[in-house]
C-alpha cells in the first residue's frame, strides 16, 4: 500500500473516532463537574483564583495529579464538532437545519475562545475636568521605572522574585528584590527585624512590609516589595518599601536626570483621548443613595471631538473598547468617575452564533413538520 493510501486511510480512521458522539458524551459530565467545582470554590479562593484555575486553564492540578482543565475540554468538544460538521454531516434539505444549529454552536465555541484569548478588561479614573489616554487592569501589576516622565522599564509582578537582581541598561543603578508580597501587612519599622547592610531610606525609614495570606477578591490585595539599590550615590544607595497606590515614588535625581520607580496596577494605552465635561448624579428622596447618574464625555481622535453621555446602561462603544459607567468616587473637592472599560475582538460571536442557532431550529421544525405532512 503506498505511502499516500496509509495517510489517508489513518487521518479517515483518526476523524471517524473523534467524530463519535460518545466523546462528547463522557467530556460533557466532566465540564459540568468542573463547573460546579469551579463555582464552590469562588467562595473561599475568591473569583479570580479559581476562574484561573478551573476554567482558564488547560491543565488542573489536583495534588501531583493532573486533570483537564476548562481550555482543554472545551477544545476537545470544539475539535469532535467540527469534524463532525466538516466531514461527516449529510449535505441535504432535510438536515439544513441540524447543520445550521451544528455551524452556530461553532460560532459560540469560536467566540469564545477569542474572547478568552484576547478580550482585556479594566477601569478608567477621570476626575471633573480630567483627561486620560490609559486603562488600569484590575488584576495585573507591574514595577515601572521612570526616567524624566517617561517610561523607561516595565517589570510584570509575575517576573519580581525575592532575591532577584535586575539591572537595567540605561540606568545608573541596580535593583534587588529582598521581598515581595502579592498582599502586604504593613508595619512599623522599629518592629522588624531586617538588615541588608544598606540604610533605610523614603518610606522605609518608617514602615515595613511582611507577606499576608491574599484576600478572596484579588483587587483587594495590596501588592508590595522591599528594594535594595545600589550604583546611584551614597544620597540614594539604600533599602526601599514600595507598594500600590503609595502616595509618593521612589526619587533618585542623578546628572540631572529624575528617576521615578513605581509599584501599580498595569496601564495599558487608548488609541483616543477621554475628557470628563461633566459628572451628574440623582439621589434616592431623603437618601444619599444614587438612583441614576451619568458621565458627558468629550472622545478626542486626532482631529476628531466627539461629545458623548455614558450612563449605567448606555455604554460607549469606539475603536473596538465598550466603556460602561461602573462607579464614582469624591476625591477632596473633586467628583472621579470610574469607567470599566472592555475591549473584546469577539464580541460579535454571541449574537451571530445564537441568531444562527435560532434560524437553524426554526428551519429544523419546518423542515421535519412539512416532511410529516408529505407522508401518505
Amino acid at each position: 500500500m503506498k505511502t499516500a493510501d496509509l495517510i489517508y486511510e489513518y487521518t479517515l480512521k483518526g476523524a471517524t473516532w473523534l467524530a463519535r458522539p460518545a466523546i462528547v458524551f463522557y467530556t460533557l459530565p466532566f465540564l459540568m463537574l468542573l463547573l460546579v467545582c469551579g463555582t464552590v470554590a469562588q467562595r473561599y479562593m475568591g473569583l479570580y483564583d479559581a476562574q484561573k484555575m478551573f476554567f482558564s486553564s488547560f491543565i488542573l492540578w489536583t495534588g501531583f495529579v493532573p486533570l483537564p482543565g476548562g481550555y482543554s475540554l472545551i477544545a476537545v468538544i470544539s475539535l469532535c464538532l467540527l469534524v463532525k460538521f466538516l466531514f461527516f454531516s449529510q449535505w441535504k434539505l432535510k438536515k439544513a437545519g441540524i447543520n445550521l444549529t451544528h455551524l452556530g454552536i461553532l460560532v459560540l465555541l469560536c467566540g469564545g475562545l477569542l474572547t478568552a484569548l484576547q478580550a482585556e478588561e479594566g477601569y478608567v479614573v477621570i476626575p471633573e475636568k480630567g483627561r486620560t489616554t490609559s486603562i488600569s487592569d484590575y488584576h495585573q501589576r507591574e514595577l515601572l521605572i521612570l526616567k524624566n516622565g517617561i517610561i523607561h522599564t516595565r517589570i510584570p509582578h509575575q517576573n519580581i522574585v525575592s532575591g532577584m537582581d535586575f539591572q537595567f541598561e540605561g540606568l545608573p543603578f541596580a535593583l534587588k528584590v529582598r521581598n515581595h508580597c502579592r498582599n502586604c501587612r504593613i508595619f512599623k519599622r522599629e518592629e522588624a527585624q531586617e538588615n541588608y547592610g544598606l540604610p533605610f531610606l523614603g518610606m522605609g525609614k518608617f514602615m515595613a512590609l511582611e507577606a499576608q495570606a491574599p484576600e478572596k477578591e484579588d483587587e483587594a490585595n495590596l501588592y508590595g516589595a522591599t528594594l535594595t539599590i545600589t550604583g546611584a550615590g551614597e544620597e540614594f544607595d539604600g533599602a526601599y518599601v514600595i507598594f500600590e497606590a503609595m502616595p509618593k515614588p521612589i526619587t533618585i535625581e542623578k546628572e540631572g536626570i529624575r528617576y521615578e520607580i513605581i509599584y501599580d496596577k498595569e496601564q495599558r494605552s487608548l488609541p483616543f483621548t477621554l475628557e470628563l465635561v461633566d459628572f451628574q448624579k440623582s439621589v434616592h428622596p431623603g437618601t444619599e443613595t444614587p438612583s441614576h447618574y451619568h458621565s458627558d464625555i468629550m472622545v478626542e481622535d486626532n482631529s476628531i471631538r466627539w461629545p458623548v453621555r455614558i450612563e449605567m446602561n448606555k455604554p460607549l462603544r469606539y475603536k473596538g473598547y465598550t466603556l460602561f459607567q461602573s462607579s464614582f468616587a469624591r476625591n477632596r473637592d473633586e467628583t472621579v468617575t470610574i469607567l470599566s472599560a472592555v475591549k473584546n475582538k469577539g464580541w460579535l460571536f454571541p449574537y451571530i452564533g445564537v441568531a444562527i442557532i435560532t434560524i437553524g431550529l426554526f428551519l429544523h421544525v419546518i423542515l421535519m413538520s412539512t416532511g410529516r405532512r408529505q407522508r401518505p
